[in-house]
């Protein structure tokens, strides 16, 4: 019984070694090192005995053989994986070398060219004689990127997501490998997509940037009141031509991983670059091509009055009546537009904005005619109607 037993389990491991080998090498080189073996169970993980926090190991090989680091080799980003479990496995470095090819230079692959740009930005840790305090709010590399799954096009005039078979057969005309080939087409065109949706952007870039503790640690202002412009409005409401945070802050000409500070004359945001950003005459989207220097003087998020969230909060139950009294009586919700007519200081105006002012003044008491001269006479007819009512009724009373 037992020589048949070992004879099966002989046989078995045959067939499996001669089947593994004949494969095609797409199929294992991705896992080469089986991690799949004991990553593939779905409960793999453990408690963070520092922390609290249950981190979930397991991976999805479907998934992530489709996704951009789908040929990656694990080793390569993860190192120090001598010991099982690893418990001498270091934090991934996103800036090493990859073992893989970049096909237009023939050389190994690294970020570690955008890490150094990104280290010298207004998110980076700066160079060792520029380190920043509070560095446990900078984001890092995976804080904006994930693995992201492939999104090829399959027609690039809709851009609509799904792999064109016409333009794989095309290419697969010269290039003969086809796993090489689809996957080479993949990458070209999930590029075609925007990383994130403008929705999503916002909401990244608030998970910091609202809150306003960490704001002040590093001299910012929190800027949540982003969502109170019209500009939040298009986004949250699909309009492609609305900008985003990046729209702005890493326009045409500007990358992502190298954003200054906006006293910086690097910045897109410096104000002797604002006109040519709120232009952006090279860009896909069409924002103010003609934009004047003072147009890009107007002020982007300050201009919320925080409406929006005061009220929000009152609903569901977390401000009171107080707290919208102190939002009526704030400036900037009073008026909107920079200057009032009460608390101008004349003598410090130019021509121009002498003539804004009055121009304000003229549009503020005629809408004010207007909605009075409206809803009076809508109030003058209800009465009018009701005496007539009145006066039918004892009419025909008095008939009767």
């Amino acid at each position: 019984m037992k020589n048949h037993l070992s004879r099966c389990v002989c046989l078995f491991l045959m067939i499996w070694m001669v089947s593994t080998l004949n494969a095609p090498s797409f199929i294992y080189a991705a896992d080469e090192e089986a991690c799949s073996v004991c990553h593939k169970y779905p409960g793999l993980a453990r408690v963070d005995t520092q922390t609290g926090r249950s981190r979930l190991f397991y991976v999805s090989q479907s998934i992530y053989s489709n996704s951009v680091h789908g040929k990656v080799l694990c080793r390569n980003c993860h190192l120090n994986l001598d010991v099982i479990p690893h418990t001498d496995a270091k934090k991934v470095d996103c800036s090493t070398k990859c073992h893989l090819k970049e096909p237009s230079t023939d050389k190994e692959f690294s970020h570690g060219g955008i890490y150094a740009e990104f280290n010298t930005s207004i998110h980076g840790l700066y160079t060792p004689e520029m380190t920043k305090k509070c560095t446990e709010d900078l984001p890092q590399c995976t804080d904006c990127h994930v693995n992201a799954v492939y999104q090829p096009v399959t027609d690039l005039t809709t851009m609509e997501a799904g792999i064109s078979q016409d333009a794989l057969r095309r290419c697969l005309g010269c290039h003969e490998n086809k796993e090489w080939t689809n996957r080479f087409y993949q990458h070209f065109a999930h590029r075609m997509h925007r990383s994130k949706t403008a929705v999503q952007t916002v909401k990244l870039c608030l998970d910091c940037h609202k809150d306003e503790k960490k704001m002040a640690r590093h001299g910012l202002t929190a800027t949540s009141n982003y969502k109170d412009t019209f500009h939040w409005k298009g986004v949250l409401y699909g309009d492609p031509n609305m900008p985003d945070c990046l729209s702005c802050h890493a326009p045409v000409g500007y990358t992502v991983h190298s954003m200054k500070t906006g006293s910086d004359p690097g910045s897109a945001v410096n104000k002797k670059n604002l006109q040519a950003t709120c232009s952006n005459l090279n860009g896909t989207q069409i924002c103010h091509p003609k934009a004047t220097e003072q147009f890009a003087t107007g002020k982007i998020h300050p201009t919320g009055s925080g409406f929006e969230k005061k009220v929000s909060a009152y609903v569901e139950g977390e401000a009171t009546l107080g707290d919208m009294e102190s939002l009526r009586q704030e400036r900037r919700f009073r008026d909107l537009s920079g200057i009032t007519a009460e608390d101008a200081d004349i003598s410090k105006l130019d021509e121009q904005q002498l003539f804004q002012r009055k121009v304000y003044i003229i549009v503020k008491y005629v809408y004010t005619l207007l909605i009075t001269v409206v809803i009076g006479g809508m109030l003058a007819h209800q009465v009018l109607d009701f005496i007539r009512i009145l006066i039918n009724k004892s009419r025909n009373n008095h008939l009767g």
